[in-house]
């Protein structure tokens, strides 16, 4: 309904002669009251606090997917390390292996021309 639409009774005027609307009872809403108006626009300052709210949001989003990353970087970084130190230690275990075979082989050879060990010497300190 327009101001022209309305009837005499219900209009009321103000003391400049213009006609002012009746009075409503204030609406009471229940919940949170997030900016809107009540034909569904938004307000300048609920604006911000969404566009706020949405930019914190993706900081808060980019940070905890960076962080997610760099942990499973690091987390697969730790296991090569890991899987090189049992290939280390398993080619370490074969070359002492071989040193000690060599080691009797060269003992055995020692003796077969005629070595001896030699004895338990003693050491004397000054």
């Amino acid at each position: 309904m327009t101001w022209t639409q309305q009837k005499p009774e219900d209009v009321r005027s103000s003391s400049n002669g213009r006609p002012v609307s009746p009075l409503h009872p204030r609406q009471r809403r229940k919940g949170w009251d997030f900016g809107f108006r009540k034909g569904g626009d938004l307000n300048h300052q609920g604006a911000l606090l969404l566009f706020g709210l949405l930019i914190v949001s993706g900081l808060l989003a980019s940070f905890y997917l960076g962080l997610v990353s760099y942990t499973y970087l690091e987390a697969r970084r730790v296991q090569d390390l890991r899987e090189a130190l049992l290939q280390i230690q398993t080619i370490n275990a074969a070359l002492e292996k071989q040193i000690g075979e060599k080691q009797q082989n060269l003992f055995q050879q020692a003796i077969q021309r005629g070595f001896v060990p030699a004895l338990q010497t003693e050491t004397v300190s000054p």
